[in-house]
């Protein structure tokens, strides 16, 4: 996640100690108003919708039983503290947005898991101070309430697993701990005792990197990066029978902030992102990784080079998979998307949204009602906006 350049703004503003990366230029994309060609616009389509109540990216954003959406938290470049609480629901029957209670805590850059009842978990994050969070709460839809669990063995932020496991259990690994390392530790957070317990670490210490869940219930972390922000090539997969992580075959390059997506088949495909610093340039390149054989094996290259959309990749009811704005350079956050179809193994250029994206989120409607994109922020290392953007295609 490509917050490297709004960490130092942060830390500068509340005068905590210099970090290490590089203080960013403020970049406005031109191709902000920019809409799909016609030629796209036949099968593809762009459309605003009703806007967030609340200017967020670095948020989450989840599902619930019901269809609707419930985001909480994130990131606000116009406001001090930057960092805050505040959550909303999108119906998803009406297009209209409603606040509810906040959670206890500000929190950007948290991840989440909706829980076999329904009920949201929100983990870790940083508060609005920027201190990294050892603390998780969960919402429950039934009331409109937030309670805090039982608190973390240490304070983890940005990028890290968070898995539904079977019991009623949560798998949590890797990510940053104070003040910047990257983490290989992992844990498990069981409802019946509203406790975290250690499980077995990672064999590689990792952020900024992406994960999913295989058909058979494992886990695939792949990418990230290491302290000194070199990027990262080999994967590792969680047994949960055996609660250890096993190195598997390695990409062809290191990735951070890339797009992971299972597809229909059970493969996995892996797609662009970045070579550490942020300052360096971002791939287009994709892979695919097949959990038969442990291994990758390159497939076609996006139609331009994007990082940070690993919270914004989703696969569609057809099997293609969207891959919306990121970054395509350092400091340039687009607002075009990428369409792979993995019956041909392409990519081609998906229209776009209404503005420049860069952490931002989206989550597939029911009801065949497209795919709802998600705030973020268009200026590097600035200001979030509360727009949406709806994606379909006919």
């Amino acid at each position: 996640m490509n917050k490297q350049n709004i960490i130092q703004l942060l830390k500068t503003g509340i005068g905590a100690k210099k970090c290490r990366c590089l203080a960013a230029a403020i970049i406005l994309t031109a191709a902000a108003a920019s809409f799909a060609p016609a030629a796209l616009a036949q099968a593809i389509s762009w459309t605003p919708a009703n806007p967030m109540n609340k200017a967020r990216a670095f948020f989450t954003a989840t599902k619930l039983l019901n269809g609707d959406v419930l985001v909480a938290g994130g990131y606000d470049g116009t406001i001090f503290p930057p960092n805050f609480p505040d959550a909303e629901i999108y119906n998803w029957h009406t297009g209209e947005w409603t606040l509810i209670s906040p959670m206890n805590s500000a929190r950007a850059a948290a991840v989440d898991v909706r829980l076999e009842d329904g009920r949201v978990l929100v983990i870790g994050g940083a508060d609005a101070d920027f201190n990294f969070l050892d603390s998780a709460e969960i919402y429950d839809p039934s009331t409109g309430t937030w309670s805090f669990t039982g608190s973390m063995n240490e304070p983890r932020f940005e990028d890290f697993v968070a898995v539904l496991l079977p019991g009623r259990k949560v798998l949590i690994a890797g990510g940053f701990g104070p003040p910047f390392n990257a983490l290989n530790s992992a844990e498990i957070y069981d409802e019946a005792t509203n406790t975290w317990t250690p499980t077995g670490s990672m064999n590689v210490a990792r952020a900024e990197f992406a994960y999913v869940v295989l058909h058979d219930g494992r886990v695939l972390a792949v990418g990230g990066v290491a302290d000194d922000l070199t990027p990262i090539a080999s994967a590792e997969i969680y047994n949960p029978a055996t609660g250890t992580w096993t190195l598997t075959g390695s990409m062809s390059t290191g990735r951070n902030d890339l797009a992971v997506v299972v597809l229909h088949d059970g493969r996995v495909l892996g797609a662009g992102g970045g070579m550490g610093d942020e300052e360096l340039p971002r791939y287009a390149s994709a892979e695919i990784f097949d959990p038969h054989t442990g291994q990758w094996t390159p497939t076609g290259d996006m139609t331009a080079p994007r990082s940070e959309t690993e919270h914004a990749v989703v696969r569609l009811p057809d099997g293609r998979v969207l891959v919306p704005g990121g970054h395509t350079a350092p400091h340039l956050p687009v607002s075009s998307a990428d369409l792979y179809d993995p019956r041909t193994g392409t990519w081609t250029a998906a229209g776009f949204m209404s503005i420049p994206r860069a952490g931002h989120v989206a989550v597939l409607l029911n009801g065949n009602r497209g795919v709802l994109v998600m705030g973020g922020y268009s200026i590097e290392g600035g200001v979030s906006t509360t727009s949406v953007d709806i994606f379909q295609t006919r």
